[in-house]
């Protein structure tokens, strides 16, 4: 009896030390299957798709990969999610659409939200790159005259000092509120999921909530003539990674959804939108034409945007340009004191 019962538990220790051995390679093999797709195949695969060929010809022809990919939808895996398994938001938000929407459609919005994105980068970027690089041309010159240049002249010097430590408050303070805001947007893009309200003094600027509301318009005009659930919609906003300001929105208004709201409501009671942008969307919801009042919107938002952008452009050159004439014109000074003793003499 005693030896019956250790030939039974020897092979049922190997057998637990198989299973072991299987579970700890098993993810190393899935990890080295999943194949790697490039943007610019993804962009030839959607020109593909227009074309009339199937979806396996457009799959040999478009990715170098294609045999992997062959490989992982005969074992049942989904499309989209060896798109979403790729890096890049890009490539994340494209399989999140195609999870929600038909493969055509899919890429169709992924288009629009592409060129939304661009366009409206393009605005923000052109009006800020060049005032921002004088800027912080303006208070280098400032701070290196006022720490090197002026402290050799000694007392000739000290009458201006007043008025160089004003230029040096006036400009920690431009790039420290400057600081701050990055800070709060870097906080957006790197911790998603942190509570909305955090986030909340960001919105009392006009600009972020203009953008707030492009953001939402370019997803709204893909979601709302679908016939996607409220709740996909809105899951869909939250996952699609390249518009943090529409999801943090919609991380709130999913949890006004489970109480009863409709879309609507959490629209039109969030003060944290551009109110033309709610107008637009009643009329769209009303009317049945969200996609085209959507479109209205981002046009007439953007223009707004570039009207904004410029206004503060050139109030920070203004700045940068007036720090640089009162610092000429206190080095002048300096540079006269001594020549003025020298005619008393």
């Amino acid at each position: 009896m005693r030896s019956g019962t250790k030939k039974k538990s020897r092979p049922s220790s190997r057998m637990s030390w198989k299973q072991v051995q299987a579970f700890l390679l098993q993810p190393v093999q899935k990890r080295s299957d999943w194949p790697v797709i490039e943007k610019q195949e993804m962009e030839v695969f959607s020109l593909l798709d227009q074309s009339g060929l199937s979806f396996q010809q457009n799959i040999e022809l478009s990715f170098r990969q294609s045999q992997k990919i062959h490989d992982l939808l005969n074992q049942g895996v989904p499309f989209y999610k060896i798109v979403s398994h790729q890096k890049g938001q890009r490539m994340k938000r494209m399989g999140v659409l195609m999870d929600h929407f038909a493969l055509s459609q899919a890429l169709e919005y992924d288009l629009r939200l592409q060129s939304a994105k661009t366009v409206m980068t393009r605005k923000l970027f052109s009006h800020t790159v060049y005032p921002l690089m004088i800027m912080a041309f303006a208070t280098g010159l400032v701070w290196f005259f006022s720490l090197t240049i002026l402290p050799a002249f000694g007392e000739y010097a000290s009458n201006n000092n007043a008025l160089l430590d004003t230029l040096k408050v006036f400009t920690s303070v431009f790039w420290i509120i400057l600081g701050v805001f990055a800070l709060f947007l870097g906080a957006l893009f790197v911790w998603p999921d942190v509570d909305s309200s955090r986030f909340n003094p960001l919105f009392r600027l006009s600009l972020v909530r203009i953008v707030a509301s492009i953001e939402c318009a370019a997803l709204f005009e893909c979601t709302q003539n679908s016939s996607l659930p409220t709740s996909q919609t809105l899951q869909l906003m939250q996952n699609t990674g390249s518009f943090p300001f529409a999801a943090l929105l919609a991380r709130k208004w999913s949890k006004s959804l489970r109480k009863g709201r409709s879309l609507f409501e959490c629209v039109q009671k969030d003060s944290r939108l551009d109110s033309l942008f709610v107008q637009f969307f009643e009329i769209g919801l009303n009317a049945s034409i969200m996609e085209k009042m959507m479109q209205a919107y981002q046009k007439s938002a953007l223009m707004i945007l570039e009207k904004r952008m410029k206004k503060l452009a050139n109030y920070t050159l203004y700045l940068a340009y007036g720090s640089v004439g009162i610092l000429a014109v206190s080095v002048y000074q300096v540079m006269l004191a001594p020549l003025s003793i020298l005619e008393t003499l």
